[in-house]
């Protein structure tokens, strides 16, 4: 029994033998394609990175020309001027610095590299932050919009950019990557527009696009960071190697910290990139076919529970009852969708809007139309005016009017006298009249004077005959009628 036991273990031993050399063979194949270690050039490296983490002199001039032409082709929109600007950009230096000096727990180069990033970054924004405010345009263009909302897939980008840059730099024999990888990580372009955010008060611009900035930054120092200690390079001290495993779990925690609003972003993307094509489908499938050329479209949620479809279509009306049965299934269709199930409307409201023209001259219609409105509405105010001003000159009119009424008016009142008060207390007086009238009169110099004036017509009984006390009376009865009539030109006669 054990003869023939250790006989099937010979057999099957040497059966494994080819299987093992295949093996081998195929092993030796991959390492040698895939080795770091053969040309790696850790002192050069080293010494070149140290070198290039102080930023003074020529390299800031070189960052402040990155700078303006990083914004300038943010601002006309133009990539290949933004690649210019990620080419001469000096900002990887610093930042391959914290990866190594991470990397090999050098602190003295950590703070080094730190305060230098630190500088090139404040400066960038400031300049960024002060050619916005000067700028003739300044306006949200779409390759800003493309650094303000980063998700997982640009932390990727970073990771693997990373990667190529410290692989090609440690190299003995330099390759051509680097350039590259800076046009991949780009780090400028986000940092400028975080400048165009912060110069124009729009948070949620600045917010995003340094977000992104800041992701890239810490993930090509953690790609340096890793191929440092995959090439195991050389620590300062013994002593910082005791301390390199609570540094990678400082690090580790950090980045998992840093990533999570990525995920986010992501979601959110994934989202609206997923709607847009089932709106996309569904027009296409239900309401026209050629949707890139004869429908435009837009989707908007008006609220929590409602959405807002309106597509504009050139072809055959779509009748109501058809529009609820699309939007009934169009709401299917979301719902069938894991992805949507979290974000989905539960009322969609379509606005199909049929037009005889192409999407592009119905365009052109709905601008002729707003500033055919515009001229109506310019010449409506003009008239308004016109008639405003007709309206003061009647209320003008018709106040000298009233004006005019008010004095004859006046006149008419102080026309009146009361005269069997006045008479009353004149009898009693003087007792010596025996006939009295009173009256207003008005009298002019014909343009030289009007004014109004008192007349009394008095007779004294004829027992008075002396002329002196005739005189005095008068005189008495003169100042008295001056005084209760309140005018000073009172004349009396006597009958």
């Amino acid at each position: 029994m054990n003869d023939t036991n250790q006989k099937s273990s010979r057999t099957r031993n040497q059966l494994l033998i080819p299987l093992r050399i295949i093996y081998r063979y195929l092993k030796s194949i991959i390492l040698n394609l895939v080795h770091l270690k053969d040309d790696t050039d850790t002192e050069g490296t080293i010494e070149g990175i140290k070198s290039g983490i102080i930023l003074k002199g020529s390299q800031l001039w070189i960052l402040v020309c990155s700078t303006i032409i990083a914004c300038i082709g943010l601002d006309v929109n133009s990539p290949a001027v933004i690649i210019g600007a990620m080419l001469i950009s000096p900002l990887m230096s610093p930042i391959l610095g914290i990866g190594l000096a991470s990397g090999i727990n050098d602190r003295r180069t950590l703070a080094s590299a730190l305060s230098n990033f630190g500088i090139a970054m404040g400066l960038s924004l400031l300049v960024s932050f002060l050619y916005f405010k000067v700028t003739p345009f300044g306006e949200l263009t779409a390759e800003m919009q493309a650094r303000t909302a980063p998700t997982i897939l640009d932390a990727f980008v970073a990771v693997f950019g990373g990667l190529a840059g410290i692989i090609a730099g440690s190299r003995t024999n330099k390759s051509n990557a680097i350039p590259g990888v800076a046009i991949a990580t780009a780090l400028m372009p986000p940092l400028c527009t975080a400048g165009f955010g912060l110069s124009n008060g729009l948070w949620e611009v600045f917010g995003g696009a340094f977000y992104l900035f800041f992701i890239n930054t810490v993930l090509i120092s953690l790609s340096t960071y890793l191929i440092v200690r995959l090439l195991r390079f050389p620590f300062v001290s013994p002593k910082a190697e005791e301390q390199s495993a609570l540094t990678k779990r400082i690090i580790y925690f950090f980045i998992f910290l840093l990533l999570i609003p990525s995920f986010y972003f992501l979601y959110n993307t994934l989202t609206q990139a997923t709607r847009n094509k089932i709106i996309t489908d569904f027009i296409q499938r239900c309401i026209h076919e050629d949707v890139q050329n004869a429908v435009q479209w837009t989707y908007q949620m008006e609220n929590d529970s409602t959405a807002r479809l309106k597509v504009y279509y050139f072809g055959q009306y779509i009748n109501k009852d058809s529009v609820t049965v699309l939007e009934n299934s169009l709401i299917d269709q979301f719902a069938s969708v894991p992805l949507l199930k979290y974000n989905l409307p539960a009322y969609i409201e379509f606005n199909l809007i049929p037009t005889d023209a192409p999407p592009d001259e119905e365009k052109e219609k709905m601008n002729a139309a707003i500033i055919e409105l515009q001229k109506r509405m310019g010449s409506f105010a003009a008239q308004q005016e016109q008639e405003m001003q007709q309206l003061e000159e009647e209320v003008s009119l018709a106040q000298l009017e009233a004006d005019s009424l008010l004095q004859r008016l006046t006149f008419v009142i102080g026309d009146t006298l009361q005269f069997d008060q006045i008479s009353a207390e004149a009898q009693a007086l003087f007792p010596e009249l025996g006939y009295f009238s009173l009256g207003k009169t008005r009298g002019t110099h014909f343009g030289v004077e009007r004014s109004i004036q008192v007349v009394a017509v008095i007779s004294w009984k004829k027992e008075l005959r002396n002329t002196t006390t005739k005189r005095d009376l008068q005189k008495r009865l003169q100042a008295w009628l001056a005084m209760k009539t309140g005018t000073e030109q009172v004349d009396v006669f006597t009958d």
